[in-house]
């Protein structure tokens, strides 16, 4: 027998350990008094006490939130306590409002409805200034005097015939300028007496450097010369170059074919343009060849006067 040292309540079970009231551990022996009645539960534990055992007071239950916690017991052999599952609280989630979908829909089609107003206001407004504007052109057009020539400006503004003016249709008016500048030209005998004189400058050129006369070949210069690549200079670096080729040659030859004089309209300047070959020989070198030379030539107080040389084309050269 076993009892419990706190609640004096004694036990007939050895298998017991803990005390089924409060839960204290069993000690052996009894301390009974003799008169305690015995009080046996159907065989199947027998429970002896020297007082009245007063069931335990439930805790009182917890508020919803809080899961409800049951005292902590001792179950009683092969007697299952039963178990409670604590109440879940859920939360309800109020659903979003809906998207405003309908006012954002108005808002754009009458923002659409607007532009598309403004744009069909805007072509009838160009349209009726350009139509007004053919109109007052059409209708304020100058009476066109038939005796005058038809292609002649009246006012500023060309004639429209009547079928252009039934189909609105305006050609830009003429200006004073608009007719070309007829070009000055040579009197046909002053330009014959150019050529003439031109030639003959030309063929004293040629003479005297066939010649080696230095003296007479550069008096038909200026005194200043656009000479080939070199620019314009002065008639003493001409000299310095001619001088150099009559030394170098005993034999200098030339032959003017295809030569073309062109006088400008004052009759005061000419261009000779003209094939030349030639066959230069010397004790130490020989040159041959054929080039397209432009000779321009002025009118310096009444004489013509060479004031340009270049070659504008080079057909052969031969050097030895």
């Amino acid at each position: 027998m076993k009892h419990c040292p706190n609640c004096q309540t004694s036990y007939t079970d050895d298998t017991l350990k803990f005390c089924l009231q409060d839960g204290s551990p069993l000690e052996e022996g009894s301390n009974l008094i003799s008169d305690t009645p015995t009080v046996a539960f159907n065989n199947e534990e027998t429970v002896m006490s020297s007082r009245r055992v007063e069931p335990m007071p439930e805790p009182a239950p917890e508020p919803m939130s809080e899961p409800i916690r049951e005292p902590i017991r001792v179950p009683v052999q092969n007697t299952p306590s039963p178990i409670r599952e604590p109440i879940r609280q859920t939360t309800v989630v109020p659903p979003p409002p809906a998207a405003r979908k309908s006012n954002t829909s108005l808002i754009v089609l009458t923002a659409l409805l607007t532009l598309l107003a403004l744009g069909a206001l805007g072509a009838w407004f160009y349209t009726r200034d350009r139509k007004t504007e053919v109109a007052v052109n059409v209708n304020t057009a100058p009476k066109v005097n038939r005796s005058l020539d038809s292609n002649l400006a009246v006012n500023g503004e060309v004639p429209v015939s009547n079928k252009e003016s039934n189909a609105n249709l305006i050609e830009p008016a003429r200006t004073p300028n608009s007719t070309p500048t007829p070009k000055e030209t040579i009197n046909p005998e002053t330009a014959k007496a150019v050529t003439e004189d031109v030639e003959d400058t030309v063929d004293k050129w040629k003479n005297d450097s066939e010649s080696l006369d230095l003296d007479g070949h550069l008096s038909q210069y200026a005194d200043t010369v656009d000479y080939y690549t070199a620019g314009r200079i002065g008639l003493s670096r001409v000299s310095a170059d001619k001088k150099k080729a009559f030394e170098t040659y005993d034999l200098i030859n030339f032959d003017i074919t295809n030569m073309k004089i062109t006088p400008d309209a004052t009759g005061e300047k000419a261009t000779a343009v003209f094939d030349k070959e030639w066959t230069f020989e010397g004790a130490q070198k020989n040159s041959s060849g054929k080039v397209q030379q432009q000779l321009t030539l002025n009118k310096i107080n009444g004489k013509w006067l060479i004031t340009g040389e270049k070659d504008l084309k080079v057909y052969y050269v031969n050097n030895n």
